[in-house]
């Protein structure tokens, strides 16, 4: 298998990735103090997880990952999950993507490029959450 066989696979990775990103709680600083909300569109499979930065969750605590929320976000940002799959690993040059049309990104743009590089160490995470569920084929 070379990709997410469903939505539901997706979607599971995406929790237990989001799950241990917010124990890395100096990203997760960072990203509190911007404020921020991002919807990732993701296409092939379908799956629409929004991170919210501007409002607390029911534990009190910012970053919370909703499914298809109302919520309007800052940023949206395009793809299809083989892209979604290398941006978590660090294997994509966001600018080249984008150039390319494989990311497309609605919202400040120097904003969005500006957050890739304080997330830079949840990509190690992405990996090992992939391993853990026995999707090894995926890991670049």
């Amino acid at each position: 298998m070379t990709g997410f066989e469903s939505t539901e696979q997706l979607k599971d990775v995406f929790e237990e990735f989001w799950k241990r990103c917010q124990e890395v709680e100096e990203v997760m600083a960072k990203m509190a103090k911007q404020g921020v909300t991002v919807r990732f569109d993701i296409e092939d499979p379908e799956a629409h997880p929004t991170i919210d930065f501007r409002n607390p969750g029911p534990d009190g605590k910012l970053g919370q990952l909703l499914w298809d929320s109302e919520e309007e976000p800052e940023l949206k940002v395009w793809s299809k999950a083989e892209t979604t799959n290398k941006f978590w690993q660090g294997k994509l040059n966001t600018a080249i993507a984008l150039a390319r049309g494989q990311v497309k990104i609605d919202g400040p743009v120097t904003k969005a490029i500006g957050l890739v590089s304080q997330i830079k160490p949840l990509f190690a995470i992405w990996p090992e959450v992939l391993k853990d569920k026995g999707l090894d084929s995926m890991v670049l």
